[in-house]
């Protein structure tokens, strides 16, 4: 058996053998694929950029005993088709769509930078169906929203930028990301060399070889959000090396906080898992996240 064989194989296989996947329609014959452990309150785990659900191994592998844990490939990511060029769509709105074909009103919602763009828009937009969420190192993001589609100049420095990575080669650019996520990390960073390599390595490079519409709703959400004004339990982390302030969410948020991850860049769940998943597990259960 050839060495990418292998790959390619354990690609395709669960994070775990008790796991339930499938894949739901969205768009036109595109399909979202995800995977689902266990039984109790349902636990949604979004995925960032150039990465898919396998970076959540570790908090699957935690919750699965006590909880109803779905971690999706988010479309154009993992498993899950790519989009069409040029087509309009948002994360968000797959996200809801997977809920409903799961039959799951609510769930506790926790993503990492995109996937933590997304959360934010979930709760912004679709409060109603969050039980909690958590946003970790990224929130609402500050991006115009579908309404506004991209110009025709945005959409030729898209074209620019990404003839300019096709020129140096998809390859060192996938290395470049992994140099630069280790590169922001703290003291623990080498440690997640091998998990981002094989990721990034056999993420299929959509977004950066396309003009992508809004994927977002960006400034849209936000305005919902000062309008909403949610009261969904809510937590924003950051790793302590990316510095950033308190978050503008928190203006418009009445059950909300915000902590720091000391040692730790942006990778935050998989950089110090043992600090990650002792706050997640007591944010899930409803108790201070200090304890």
């Amino acid at each position: 058996m050839s060495r990418w064989f292998a790959i390619i194989c354990l690609f395709l296989l669960p994070l775990f053998a008790n796991a339930e996947s499938g894949k739901i329609s969205v768009g036109k014959g595109q399909k979202i694929y995800y995977e689902e452990y266990g039984q109790g309150e349902p636990v949604i785990l979004l995925h960032g950029h150039t990465l898919d659900r396998r970076m959540w191994k570790g908090q699957v592998e935690l919750l699965q005993d006590s909880f109803r844990v779905i971690v999706p490939d988010l479309r154009g990511y993992g498993l899950s088709s790519d989009p069409r060029p040029a087509q309009q769509f948002t994360y968000t709105d797959d996200v809801i769509a997977l809920m409903d074909s799961l039959s799951i009103g609510k769930a506790h919602v926790v993503g990492l930078s995109m996937g933590a763009y997304v959360a934010g828009e979930l709760l912004a937009m679709h409060p109603d169906r969050l039980l909690s969420c958590m946003m970790v190192a990224g929130e609402i993001c500050g991006r115009p929203g579908p309404s506004s589609p991209k110009t025709k100049e945005e959409k030729e420095r898209q074209r620019i930028g990404n003839e300019r990575i096709l020129r140096q080669g998809l390859d060192k650019y996938k290395q470049d990301r992994v140099e630069d996520l280790i590169r922001r990390a703290g003291s623990r960073g080498e440690e997640m060399r091998d998990a981002l390599t094989e990721m990034i390595t056999e993420w299929g490079a959509w977004q950066v070889t396309h003009v992508t519409a809004r994927i977002y709703y960006g400034q849209e959400a936000f305005l919902q959000l000062k309008k909403n004004k949610p009261d969904v339990r809510t937590l924003i982390v950051y790793g302590e090396l990316e510095g950033k302030k308190p978050s503008r969410m928190l203006n418009y948020l009445s059950n909300a906080e915000q902590i720091s991850i000391p040692d730790c860049g942006h990778m935050v769940n998989m950089e110090q898992p043992e600090q990650f998943n002792k706050i997640l597990v007591n944010w899930l259960r409803g108790l201070s996240v200090e304890e």
